[in-house]
């Protein structure tokens, strides 16, 4: 296992469907089906074949964070270079299942005819799906390129878009896409591990999370909620749940206090109007400031910097 795999032939680079496959294993065009899903994510569905399998390994397609999840549909020998190492040769058998990162740029090399139905999964679609549907945080899929898994949901999905491509009628495209939007769906469910998610929901942020929040809150005191959690690799919902488990309050509550300290440092040493400060501590007016600051001290923002403060004790905690 401790072959060096030689490095020429490396000049395809494209993601891992449709045309930049079919160059990378020396096909002509392929039927391929992407489906541009959420707003920041796709899915693709490639299918390949062929009666002469390639005498070299197949040119690397690049770093992509993404997964290749391939049926089979009949057995072929395989040797396997990932990250430019030589790790197997073994026989992928038909019906099964295999999942390759991309990550680690894999090379193959196919020694007898081959068919085989390829669905191209980018990390950043499959984290989406998991967050719109409320699932646990997706963090990667723990499935060794070399082990095959016999999952009838995959084969029947495998089969179906091959069918599709092979009769198309007005709703083809409907249907694949459907097929990809099932294949995810079965991704997420069977293969994908979401252990740092369980960790999150049953003991609040990761250390390092809840330091990068408080940061974020403290350097910019209007930053948004999405902006916090996408920080923290969660989705909105779980980000809030965790954040409360950590801390004990809510991260708005959290943020809240933040800007209620800065006002009240800028009221009592600048002389900064109070709508400039009320802008200024991420409050969308000064009237809103004023609301927000009266129910927190007991008294008006011109009130407070009229006032001695050296005996005065505020309500927002030092510890914000």
């Amino acid at each position: 296992m401790g072959k060096t795999l030689l490095t020429g032939n490396q000049t395809s680079r494209g993601p891992a469907y449709g045309a930049h496959l079919a160059e990378c294993f020396g096909l002509p065009a392929v039927p391929t089906h992407v489906h541009h899903t959420l707003q920041r994510g796709m899915l693709a569905v490639s299918e390949l074949k062929s009666q002469a399998p390639p005498p070299d390994p197949n040119p690397s397609l690049g770093y992509d964070d993404a997964y290749q999840v391939i049926v089979q549909f009949k057995n072929i020998r395989r040797q396997l270079w990932l990250n430019g190492r030589f790790i197997s040769s073994d026989t992928l058998r038909a019906g099964e299942t295999y999942i390759v990162d991309l990550r680690h740029e894999p090379r193959v090399l196919l020694q007898n005819p081959w068919h085989n139905v390829n669905f191209y999964m980018p990390i950043s679609t499959l984290k989406a799906y998991a967050e719109q549907n409320d699932l646990p945080v997706f963090a990667e899929v723990a499935q060794r390129p070399t082990v095959g898994q016999d999952d009838p949901v995959m084969r029947q999905l495998a089969g179906a878009a091959s069918a599709a491509f092979a009769h198309p009628h007005q709703a083809s495209g409907l249907l694949l896409e459907a097929i990809l939007d099932a294949v995810c769906a079965n991704v997420l469910g069977r293969y994908a591990t979401s252990q740092s998610a369980a960790h999150v929901q049953s003991h609040g942020l990761a250390p390092w999370q809840e330091r990068r929040a408080k940061e974020l809150m403290d350097e910019h005191l209007d930053v948004s909620m999405s902006k916090l959690a996408e920080e923290c690799g969660l989705s909105v919902a779980h980000f809030g749940r965790a954040f409360k488990r950590s801390t004990g309050i809510a991260p708005h509550q959290w943020q809240l206090g933040r800007r209620m300290k800065r006002a009240q440092a800028l009221l009592t040493g600048s002389s900064l109007s109070i709508a400039e400060i009320a802008l200024g501590c991420g409050f969308s007016s000064q009237s809103h400031f004023a609301t927000a600051f009266r129910e927190n001290t007991g008294v008006s923002p011109g009130r407070w910097r009229q006032l001695d403060l050296g005996g005065r004790s505020s309500k927002i905690d030092p510890d914000y």
